[in-house]
């Protein structure tokens, strides 16, 4: 700006008042350039409140201050508008995800509700060109849900989206919406209940339970894949879980939701052009083989379901009774999305449990899902079966496969007829199951002496021993079924873990003590102190024998459990298969009012372990 004016008396009064008139325009006309503003100067003189007063140029001193002070001030007016704007786009924001926030929470924890809340506000969206015909009346009630209809709008189409485009996120937001409630109120009812009395608590805990049971079956139910095994696992454990939540998932054991016939078959069709006798019957691998070509008949109804497959009863074309199991259509990437989830849920129980759960889902994340190849299941049948009757354990009986119609997805199997476990488990048996319970008992006798030579001296088990895989057959003999968990043992671990059961057979705690500490099991004392011989012995006889011991009957989110004053630190992560099947072995054990020591019975082995090289 070359040149500024001012009034040309030299008043110096004269020349503030028309300086701050010339700031006052500035801001009207947006500070134009200098030229401008000397183009209107006959308009400004015209309307200056000093009509007696031209502007003219004035001193520089002058002419510094006065555009200084012009700019800084629009300056300061920029920088307050773009405040503005950024202070109105962060409480925007932040409206918006409180909203959302509130809407997940609804949706989560008051299902109902957010049902009749989603109804509501998405109706505003169809409602505003229909204002003028609605009576006011029933306008004014859902007038308040105006500001929910977009967000519940971004909520709906987001979930349409993912399950379409992102089924892995919109699993994943399944289960934590389903879980959440259940561990949420379990937090509560522990802070509620702890300045009860013990009567007020059994009650308060009863009721929780019992909520809690019927919660978590419907979340297996609804999300099966995965979650089906766990809640097999924790119905096994009748001397850890809740009464109320075994009844209810013990209705899994052998009964999971079985996919519709129509699926099935195709499954079964496609995975026989695999096989070394199917792909004879077609021109190509990629024909699918007619039912017809195989068996004389299948049944439809499926004689039980698991998490990744189902069986059907059949009978080939030479007259053979088997069994068909065939892997559920797509469920290998559903179980990858379960255990991400378990891997989080283990995060979120970080320092509730006195365990450290991350080497025990690192195996499970190793162990499963080697269950969707077949193939490697029909090997360890095949070789634990060779391995039983070869040592003379002819009362417990394992299905033969047919290796030529087994595919990587497909096993065609003997067929065993008996009566599940599971049956004999339920409180309603009949006097039948009843009056063949001594067979059962002795079955189950034999089944901790086959698993004597299976870990201890074959280092390949079985690693499933839940009810729905046990059968009692007619003759009393016992059928293991389902060896799709199932585990090799490598030699150093079996001498090591062959010196612990030496040591609990011999009840020497020094000797526990060691043994265990040998294996990688380590425990500290949340005094400070060093963890007694005894405590350490007795964490033996929990995790790798099946003797009543009362401290295993006490769930360790307990405030009663052992675990909360000496912490298992550090988990061998090889044993975990060891360990979780020494658990199902006791949970029958204890469901069946057996107190027998699975170390007592292997003593023997456990000794031809150790004279190995």
């Amino acid at each position: 700006m070359d040149d500024t004016y001012t009034a040309s008396n030299g008043n110096n009064s004269a020349e503030n008042e028309n300086v701050r008139f010339l700031g006052k325009l500035q801001k009207n006309i947006s500070l134009q350039t200098a030229t401008s503003v000397e183009k209107n100067v006959p308009q400004i003189n015209k309307l200056s409140p000093l009509r007696n007063h031209q502007l003219q140029p004035t001193s520089p001193k002058l002419e510094n201050e006065y555009t200084n002070g012009s700019l800084n001030g629009l300056t300061r007016k920029g920088d307050n508008k773009t405040l503005c704007i950024a202070q109105n786009v962060f409480f925007n924001g932040l409206g918006v995800a409180f909203k959302l926030g509130s809407l997940l929470f609804c949706k989560a924890f008051y299902p109902k509700t957010w049902s009749v809340l989603q109804v509501l506000s998405l109706s505003q969206l169809f409602l505003d060109s229909l204002k003028p015909l609605i009576s006011p009346l029933f306008q004014f009630p859902i007038a308040p849900l105006e500001s929910l209809k977009w967000p519940m709008a971004a909520l709906t189409f987001s979930k349409l989206v993912s399950f379409w485009l992102l089924p892995d996120l919109y699993r994943t937001s399944r289960f934590w919406k389903r879980l959440m409630p259940i561990y949420t109120r379990y937090m509560i009812t522990k802070l509620h209940a702890r300045r009860k009395s013990l009567e007020e608590k059994e009650k308060i805990w009863a009721k929780r339970h019992e909520w809690g049971g019927k919660k978590v079956h419907q979340l297996v139910l609804d999300m099966s894949g995965f979650y089906v095994k766990s809640a097999q696992i924790l119905a096994s454990k009748a001397d850890f879980v809740p009464e109320a939540w075994r009844v209810r998932l013990a209705t899994l054991l052998d009964n999971a939701p079985p996919r519709a016939f129509k699926e099935v078959k195709r499954s079964i069709q496609w995975q026989l052009s695999k096989t070394s006798c199917g792909s004879c019957l077609v021109a190509s691998k990629d024909q699918a083989v007619p039912l017809e070509a195989v068996f004389l008949s299948v049944e439809a109804t499926a004689l039980a379901a698991a998490s990744i497959a189902q069986v059907h009863g059949a009978v080939l074309k030479d007259g053979t009774r088997v069994v068909v199991k065939v892997q559920h259509a797509g469920m290998e990437s559903i179980m990858h999305s379960d255990l991400h989830n378990l891997a989080r849920v283990s995060k979120l129980l970080r320092g509730q449990l006195p365990v450290d759960l991350a080497p025990i889902v690192k195996e499970i994340q190793t162990t499963i899902p080697l269950e969707f190849d077949f193939e490697r299941e029909v090997w360890f049948m095949s070789s634990i079966k060779q391995s039983l009757e070869a040592h003379g354990f002819d009362r417990i009986v394992c299905p033969m496969p047919f290796t030529e119609l087994c595919a990587k997805r497909l096993i065609i199997m003997e067929r065993l007829d008996g009566i599940p476990f599971t049956q004999f488990l339920q409180p309603d048996a009949d006097e039948y199951l009843q009056r063949r319970m001594p067979e059962l008992i002795l079955g189950m006798q034999n089944l901790l002496q086959g698993y004597g030579q299976m870990l201890l001296l074959d280092g390949v088990f079985h690693a499933d021993p839940h009810a729905g895989n046990l059968m009692l057959l007619p003759d009393g003999r016992l059928g293991l079924l389902d060896f799709g968990q199932s585990k090799v043992l490598d030699s150093s671990t079996r001498r090591r873990f062959a010196n612990l059961v030496l040591a609990m057979a011999s009840n020497e705690d020094i000797a526990i003590a060691n043994a265990l500490l040998g294996l990688g099991m380590l425990f500290k004392d949340v005094s400070g102190g060093e963890v007694p011989v005894s405590i350490l012995a007795k964490m033996a006889r929990m995790l790798f024998d099946t003797c009543y011991v009362e401290e295993a009957t006490v769930s360790p989110m307990s405030d009663k459990s052992i675990l909360r004053t000496t912490p298992l630190t550090s988990f061998n992560q090889a044993l975990w298969m060891v360990v979780r099947t020494i658990l199902l072995l006791r949970g029958l054990c204890f469901s069946l009012h057996m107190d027998v020591s699975a170390a007592t019975i292997w003593q023997p082995y456990a000794f031809k372990a150790t004279q190995v090289n």
